[in-house]
């Protein structure tokens, strides 16, 4: 906490010190670009009415003009296009103002338009014109909206797109639909998924601030992926910059029900905030294979047990700190005789947190019943969670710029370390055991993702070349996952005479790694033709991608080392009982439990090619469409439980066609129609035959073989008007109709105490809604000025969903919507700055529907996640001559309860209900306070 006040406060000082040296000029730069397509205009006319100043933008549509403090009026001109004056520019010594100007053509608009609004490139204005021009149906969120809310990752920041919400504060879901039928994008690179157990990129590792926006594509164009049905993210981060900046943060957070609390979270080294394991919880490096392990005789096994340290005591006696942030970023331009140009913008971000939840957990003996008696419970179960979390993110963009030549490098780095420990206690009714237990979960992620691109202009911007080198690796290494249970009969609870022992069958160590390695290439090239009397783009493009993953696991329990087991052993407490002392003939050793199905190799190939036409066949009907051919292979190596090798194999070639119609009703008006074909492939671990124990759900989670691909047909309907640059209206009508949808489910024939979750490809399903948009500036209530700067936005959707069941699969519910689909979402924001842009103000809501977790069976209910609130708001305001800004936030400000759920009533609705329902877990987040401070050096 010293620390951390220690740092806040110099960071402070040196803003002070710094404010005194002021620039003499400042700049105004930014990019010209055409409205409809986005495409960047060189060699536009910039003049400067306050001077007489002439500028001409540079071969990538780019403009820097330094100029002295002031309020300015440029007027932007090109050859076919409308002219376009901009007033009110400010100006202000020392700093950049980025200003993005997008053209019409002469034949939509027929009078100059003339606005008062200075966007920045990450502007709300910028967002709202990408999903204007974007060839698909798509949505977004710009850095403005994200700086004017508390989040700090791109998982919380896209909760604020129309039409999507976050599960776990990290996985996307876009129009309700699962995870599972996304796909990520980073400045166009496909991203893998960070998840063993599921088909999802964890967003949470990516900081908000190092992007410049957001988009999701909600309907297919020949040019993405077409392994998706709900969206393709994608996140752009921060351009090269059009002048030299540096910039630093740092923030503090408190927590309502963590910070300052005792902090039991067991093992935590120094090393931990730095997103690095000391060794304390590695495999020790000698310890012999399976095989020699398991045929080595007692005192061998008993002198390699003792390799393994016992991390099982409560070895941190502190209280949970402050969350802590800190980000600098800097950004470099240099211009060349020859005309070139080099950038680099480099940014390196810390995050730590420390949080406690308390939880309850339940299961059922019978399948309807809800109330909360022994006859009709399994287990009754009380969790309180510990949670330390640290987040090292880098990232290092350079790009040159000569002639008609552009090449980048983009780097991103991330690495993170969470390690938990959860301790639950309560009455398990089918062993008539009162529990008293601890899991020690720890979670270290690396994620590298590196790129070389080129884009090259032929024949006067007539024809184009663009093209990208990718690598990522991913590596998710889990080291000693530790459950140690301690439990007495229901008869002895309430006598202290009888000690608590310890569960030998059940104390797990358990040791995995994933590492996955990606390889990609693409090549695009795009002509510009006159067709039908109007201009538009051919385009064309091949991609490859190529996944190597190895996972690997080893899985121990301790067991009596002989028939000469000092009993007495098994009441040590959790600090003692496994050392080394213990670790005799008369006392513990380990035995190793790992099967044959704990660890499987995999490869991956993605090959497409695509062809496309984007342009008008009318003044006012725009056509995108063409076709899409995906070859995908897949090879899985695992074995069964008897060792006999099992390879699962599957080779798929999609032809995905797909059509996107916009038609212009009226200037900034436009009626879209989109149709198309798309798939959702199955995981590697979706597929693999292995088993995971989740001590929080208590439940294993396995992978099916016979699991095939989901083939969706996708229909789009939208309406769309932009009354200004920063004003939008959309209502969007959709239908989705799936052909072999994936689902995770409860394996039919489990039972309540060993739960087993899996993923079945369903017969058929079909998804249909509705989703709105609106973003409003409230001046047209009254005249008063302070409303000019006063927003109101708002993006809800209403989805249903339905699914058709292959015969002979046991259904609980047989109408039932699709797993993981919501049935409604709702974003509602309010923002506010003054009229000198100092101060800052922002209101936001965000709830999700009810949705299914993971199916049932005949006998055991579908689990739904329930429908919860949040509430975030938060509030700046620029000092030191507009060089810092100090923001204050809450969030989650209701502390809504966050409860999983069987609605076990079929004649009631979905959503959950205290009197009909019956709770399996929930748990609260706790209100968060922020306060943080930047300063532009």
């Amino acid at each position: 906490m010293k620390l951390n006040v220690l740092i806040f406060t110099t960071l402070l000082a040196i803003a002070g010190l710094l404010a005194q040296a002021q620039d003499s000029i400042g700049t105004v730069a930014g990019k010209v670009m055409d409205a409809e397509t986005n495409e960047l205009l060189a060699g536009l006319t910039i003049s400067c009415e306050e001077g007489g100043h002439i500028f001409l933008t540079d071969k990538d549509g780019r403009y820097n003009v330094p100029l002295k403090e002031g309020s300015y009026t440029f007027r932007f001109e090109y050859i076919g296009y409308q002219p376009k004056t901009v007033s009110g520019v400010e100006v202000k010594n020392g700093l950049l103002t980025e200003l993005d100007v997008s053209l019409e053509r002469e034949a939509k608009v027929l009078d100059e338009v003339v606005i008062t609004f200075t966007p920045r490139k990450e502007s709300v204005a910028a967002i709202l014109n990408m999903q204007r021009a974007n060839a698909a149906i798509s949505d977004g969120v710009s850095m403005e909206t994200i700086k004017k809310s508390p989040d700090k990752s791109v998982g919380e920041a896209l909760k604020r797109v129309s039409g999507t919400s976050i599960q776990d504060d990290k996985f996307v879901v876009v129009r309700g639909l699962s995870d599972r039928y996304n796909v990520a994008l980073i400045n166009g690179t496909l991203l893998p998924s960070t998840e063993p157990d599921r088909r999802a990129f964890s967003f949470d590792i990516v900081p908000s601030n190092l992007i410049d926006n957001i988009l999701i594509n909600k309907t297919a164009s020949p040019d993405l992926p077409g392994d998706f049905s709900g969206g393709v993210i994608q996140v752009l981060t921060k351009d090269i910059p059009f002048d030299n900046f540096g910039s630093v943060s740092v923030g503090l957070g408190y927590n309502s029900q963590s910070t300052g609390k005792a902090f039991r979270i067991g093992l935590l080294e120094n090393t931990d905030y730095l997103g690095f394991d000391n060794g304390r919880r590695s495999f020790p490096e000698n310890f012999p294979s399976t095989n020699a392990y398991r045929s080595s005789g007692l005192e061998s096994r008993l002198n390699t047990s003792r390799l393994m340290k016992n991390n099982y005591a409560q070895q941190y006696g502190g209280d949970a700190l402050p969350s802590f942030s800190l980000q600098g970023n800097w950004g470099f331009r240099k211009l060349f005789d020859n005309g070139g140009k080099l950038g680099s913008v480099l940014s390196l971000t810390y995050r730590n947190s420390q949080t406690m939840q308390s939880n309850i957990r339940r299961e059922y003996q019978t399948p309807d019943k809800i109330d909360l008696v022994p006859a009709n419970l399994y287990y009754d179960y009380s969790d309180t969670t510990y949670s330390f979390n640290t987040s090292i993110g880098a990232m290092a963009n350079f790009a040159y710029h000569h002639g008609q030549s552009k090449f980048a490098f983009k780097n991103l780095l991330n690495r993170s370390l969470e390690t938990s420990t959860q301790y639950r206690q309560g009455n398990n009714y089918d062993n008539r055991q009162f529990l008293d237990a601890s899991a020690a979960l720890s979670i270290i992620k690396t994620l590298i993702n590196s790129q070389i691109e080129g884009e090259h202009s032929l024949t006067e911007n007539s024809r184009r070349i663009k093209w990208n080198l990718n690598y990522t690796l991913t590596f998710r290494d889990q080291p000693d996952y530790r459950i140690l249970p301690y439990s007495k009969s229901l008869d002895d609870v309430d006598n202290k005479a009888v000690p608590f022992g310890v569960s030998l069958r059940d104390t797990y160590r358990f040791w995995s790694e994933l590492r996955e390695d990606n390889f990609g290439g693409q090549l695009n090239y795009s002509h510009r033709v006159n067709w039908f009397g109007e201009r538009g783009n051919v385009k064309a493009g091949v991609s490859g991608q190529y996944k190597l993953r190895d996972f690997s696991t080893r899985i121990f329990r301790y067991e009596q080392a002989s028939h000469a087991f000092n009993n007495e052993l098994l009441y040590s407490a959790p600090g003692v009982i496994f050392n080394d002392g213990y670790i005799t003939a008369q006392g513990f050793v380990l035995n190793e439990i790992t099967n044959n199905t704990d660890r499987y190799d995999a490869t991956s190939g993605t090959y497409a090619g695509y062809l496309m036409y984007d342009g008008r066949i009318t003044e006012k009907l725009r056509a995108v469409v063409g076709v899409r051919i995906e070859n995908f292979q897949f090879d899985i190596k695992t074995s069964d439980f008897s060792g006999q090798k099992v390879n699962v194999s599957r080779t798929y070639m999609d032809v995905l066609p797909s059509l996107n119609l916009s038609y212009s009703l009226a200037d900034r008006t436009n009626l879209r129609f989109s149709a198309s074909r798309t798939v959702s492939r199955p995981e590697f671990r979706e597929v693999a035959n292995f088993a995971y124990y989740d001590f929080q759900r208590n439940a294993q989670i396995k992978g099916n073989t016979q699991l095939d691909r989901a083939e969706i047909t996708n229909v789009d309907l939208r309406f769309e008007t932009y009354p200004s640059a920063n004003e939008n209206l959309s209502v969007s009508l959709f239908s989705k109709h799936f052909s072999k949808p994936i689902e995770q489910v409860v394996y039919p024939g489990s039972s309540p105490g060993n739960l087993i979750l899996s993923f079945i490809n369903q017969k058929s399903a079909r998804s249909y809604g509705v989703e709105a948009e609106v973003r409003k500036n409230l001046s047209f209530v009254s005249p008063a000025e302070w409303l000019e700067n006063l927003v109101l936005y708002m993006n809800a959707a209403y989805i249903f969903s339905t699914v058709d069941f292959a015969e002979g699969i046991s259904q609980f519910d047989v109408k039932r919507p699709m797993q993981g689909q919501s049935p409604y979402l709702l974003n509602v924001g309010l923002q506010y700055s003054t009229l000198n842009k100092k101060l800052s103000l922002s209101a936001l809501f965000n709830r999700t529907g009810p949705r299914i977790v993971y199916s049932g069976f005949q006998g055991y209910a579908d689990v739904y996640e329930n429908a919860r609130s949040i509430i975030d708001i938060q509030a700046s305001y620029k000092i030191l001559k507009d060089k810092a800004e100090i923001k204050l936030g809450v969030s989650d400000l209701l502390n809504q309860r966050s409860v999983f759920y069987q609605n076990v009533d079929l004649n009631d609705n979905k959503g959950y209900s205290t009197q009909t329902d019956r709770i399996q877990y929930g748990y609260q987040f706790g209100r968060n306070i922020s306060v943080g401070v930047s300063y532009n050096l």
